[in-house]
């Protein structure tokens, strides 16, 4: 049985298992507890407390040893951390292909220095779809927390020096007021990345908990007062789960609910417990919450890296299992790992706790080994290699130039055209999606002799007048001035031929409509108004075409409708076929069913606009590439897409100038550019 001291509180512990339980249900059913990640904001107040209060008992009765404090610190998360990171770390190596083990090996290192909430700092937010693919991404918060050990009994200590005593609540509340301040202007000025996983960002919520072990705020006099602090900390902490979602600007002031929440079940706890959160205290919860630490642990990179085996997203059923699965694994962790650390150490030294830390240098060795040797390609059988590599070599190969170091309001990026060349005669505009077709529209242009310029930047779709927000990075920077000198361009170059526009209009047609972690949800604004409501697609594409119609342009403009998204990868699909043995075939086709509800939302904008453009012409490939069952993923054995939602390379060029020729040989539609000669037969 687990050591509990006399004050031990099960009231905490069922606060440990509210924190836990929103946590899970929100990784595994997001639509059900949209504001579950607060969980996370409800241990740091419940350590915040504990720690405070341990730190500063034993300062009081002169016991206090930073080597006793740090060792049972040591003993108590590191040997779940390591044996559950070490598991995982085994079953990544066997399921992921190198170019996410490769990113999974540095968010290893990072881990084993307790430093993953800075590792995710390097441009990958909470919500972004790389950082919700890494099955480590979890850790940032046991990296905060260990921050938090580290820092806080060091000043602890300083503070309860004899002419600061006084002042220790003037201090604690100071630097709880200015980390909350610094959260919140982060929020405001674009850095709201680091404001979610920096420490000094977080101490407030630590403190929040730590005032009440300091004894700054008195316990509840009467049961009464301690019945409505429960209930009251009930009902925030309720409402924050249902009313917050991830494109609340956080973890500033939309986190004081659930951490005034959490500090209030404490509080009503300090006195006689009140009878409004007896269902805290219930075996079964208590129970959970004994089993949360190792239950964080678990079930984030069993969700991952089950929907990496399976290669699409878990059905509702495979989710339950998975989380069951992580609560059995949780339970045995606790039993067999946690609970023997539990005990007192037998000696109280510095080697002991070298010794409880020392695992960690293996996370720090194998992560950067790992990360240098380029995720270890040579795991792989070569046929499932070369599928793996698919990703990063059927692309636009002008990528890198026109499209990673945005070319998108420069003169070059040309095609076809000398290098001094004033004008061009094709213009591909647009986001990611129009840098993926970018090869179809060169190679349809070469055959007719013209030239092509390409403007594309990524999360950047081709609409004038237009925020495009991301949540926590607030609008995408740099979009609007692009597209105000490509107006211009377009209005100085009276050869120009052909615009089309291409974009992942879906992406920006409806945030709400997600199904998978590669779809992020950014919110078109109406760039000529402050408010912040969502501006309808078609309204959008409407005043481009207004727009680009007053440069007296006589090109005509296609608009690339949405290219199908699908709910895999189809290059990682063939690796991950080679590479366990599977049916190849499976992944030739995607269910239609998500793509189409995902794209038909971003078609009915796109047609709302061109009802109002007449002479506008429009290619859907949703159309071309989907029947109401499946899409295409390969077309005689070539690979159409590079990834769940660009066009390959090959694709492009297969595909693209097909749908070119339709679109400007429709009925009402001018005569397309005659063909120089005969098309290329494709590859």
């Amino acid at each position: 049985m687990q050591h509990r001291p006399a004050d031990h509180r099960s009231d905490i512990d069922g606060l440990r298992a509210v924190a836990v339980l929103a946590i899970v249900i929100h990784h595994a059913f997001p639509s059900l507890v949209p504001g579950g990640f607060v969980g996370v904001d409800i241990f740091f107040v419940i350590s915040g407390f504990l720690i405070t209060r341990i730190v500063v008992g034993e300062m009081t009765g002169g016991r206090f040893s930073f080597t006793r404090f740090y060792l049972r610190r040591a003993r108590r998360i590191v040997p779940a951390y390591v044996a559950v990171t070490g598991l995982v770390t085994a079953l990544a190596a066997w399921l992921l292909l190198p170019r996410a083990f490769q990113l999974f090996g540095g968010s290893l290192a990072a881990s084993g220095l307790f430093l993953t909430n800075v590792w995710f700092t390097q441009g990958m937010g909470y919500f972004a779809p790389q950082a919700l693919q890494s099955p480590l991404l979890h850790l940032w918060s046991l990296g905060v927390e260990e921050q938090f050990y580290l820092v806080w009994p060091l000043l602890l200590a300083g503070i309860a020096w004899a002419r600061l005593r006084r002042a220790r609540p003037l201090i604690v509340l100071a630097l709880a007021a200015a980390s909350l301040a610094s959260a919140q202007w982060l929020l405001a000025h674009n850095g709201s990345i680091w404001a979610f996983y920096l420490f000094p960002t977080r101490i407030w919520e630590f403190l929040a908990g730590g005032v009440l072990a300091l004894g700054l705020v008195r316990p509840p006099g009467r049961s009464v007062t301690a019945n409505v602090a429960a209930v009251g900390g009930l009902v925030l902490i309720a409402a924050t789960l249902a009313l917050i979602g991830e494109a609340t600007p956080f973890p500033g002031l939309a986190a004081v609910p659930p951490c005034l929440g959490a500090a209030l079940l404490i509080w009503s706890g300090q006195g006689r417990a009140p009878s409004t959160a007896a269902p805290l205290r219930w075996r079964p919860v208590v129970w959970l919450g004994l089993i949360s630490y190792s239950l964080y642990l678990w079930h984030w990179p069993l969700l991952v890296l089950g929907r990496v085996w399976l290669q699409r997203p878990l059905s509702s059923l495979e989710t339950t299992f998975t989380v069951a699965l992580s609560v059995l694994l949780a339970a045995l962790t606790w039993q067999f790992v946690e609970q023997p650390f539990r005990k007192p150490p037998r000696r109280v030294s510095r080697r002991a706790l070298l010794l409880t830390l020392s695992p960690l240098l293996l996370m720090v060795a194998a992560g950067p080994l790992i990360f240098i040797a380029k995720g270890l390609p040579q795991r792989l059988a070569p046929a499932a290699r070369s599928a793996a590599a698919f990703s990063g070599s059927d692309i636009n190969p002008a990528r890198d130039l026109c499209f990673n170091r945005s070319q998108f309001a420069r003169p070059g990026c040309r095609f076809g055209a000398a290098a001094d060349a004033r004008d061009y005669d094709v213009l591909v505009w647009g986001d990611s999606h129009a840098d993926a077709i970018a090869p179809g529209v060169v190679g349809w242009a070469r055959t007719r002799g013209l030239s092509v310029r390409e403007a594309t930047k990524g999360g950047c779709p081709p609409l004038v007048d237009v925020r495009a927000v991301a949540p926590r990075r607030g609008e995408i920077p740099g979009c609007r001035d692009a597209t105000a000198f490509l107006l211009k361009e377009i209005a100085a170059n009276p050869n120009l031929k052909v615009i089309v526009l291409a974009a992942r209009w879906p992406m920006y047609a409806d945030p709400a409509v997600i199904y998978d972690p590669d779809s992020p949800p950014i919110t078109l604004q109406d760039a000529r108004r402050r408010s912040t409501a969502a501006y309808p697609l078609g309204q959008a594409l409407d005043r481009t075409l207004a727009a680009i119609a007053a440069t007296k342009t006589r090109a005509r403009i296609i608009v690339m409708g949405p290219v199908p998204e699908l709910t895999f990868n189809p290059p990682d699909c063939v690796a991950q076929a080679r590479h366990l043995g599977r049916r190849e075939w499976r992944c030739w086709a995607a269910p239609a069913a998500l793509p189409l509800i995902r794209a038909h939302k971003a078609e009915a904008g796109i047609r709302e606009a061109l009802r109002r453009n007449p002479p506008v012409r429009a290619v859907f490939p949703s159309a071309k590439l989907c029947t109401a069952a499946s899409c295409l993923t390969v077309q005689r054995r070539t690979l159409l897409y590079f990834d769940d939602d660009h066009l390959s390379a090959s694709g492009a060029r297969w595909l693209v100038p097909g749908w070119l020729d339709e679109a400007l040989s429709a009925p009402g539609s001018p005569p397309a550019p005659p063909p120089a000669g005969p098309p290329p037969r494709p590859r």
